[in-house]
């Protein structure tokens, strides 16, 4: 069996609660260097974080899961500015264009790429670098 990496996280909590929820539905998946992250958080970013691990055979259902998951828990948040339930989650994703910026990248992300995620409402088009959450 072939495990391909689908999902990488900083956080133990999150990155268990998308890895039962695959279990539920019957994906053959493993976290891969969580004990290491969780013990010695500064070697994340060496690491590329802890890694959602799924049968490559399974890999596209396992993201599609994840995916309908983020799409329903963004569904339950309202904007804070409109008040609407029309959040949607926005992940750019930066290449590394030469040698120095693939060194950089891994030193700073752990990967030879710079992800960004933010969220905008699609009614008011506010735009959030953090999930808007009441506190």
């Amino acid at each position: 069996m072939n495990f391909v990496q689908i999902r990488s996280f900083d956080n133990y909590i999150t990155a268990n609660i998308q890895l039962s929820l695959l279990q539920d539905e019957g994906i053959t998946c493993h976290l891969k260097d969580e004990y290491t992250v969780t013990v010695d958080p500064f070697l994340s970013n060496a690491l590329g974080g802890i890694k959602l691990m799924v049968d490559e055979m399974q890999a596209e259902h396992a993201n599609s899961i994840l995916i309908d998951a983020d799409e329903k828990f963004l569904q339950t948040i309202p904007c804070p500015d409109c008040g609407n339930h029309s959040l949607e989650k926005i992940v750019q994703v930066k290449r590394a264009s030469n040698l120095f910026q693939k060194i950089m990248f891994q030193l700073a992300n752990g990967a030879q790429q710079e992800t960004k995620i933010f969220f905008v409402c699609s009614h008011c088009k506010s735009v959030f670098n953090e999930i808007p959450l009441d506190e």
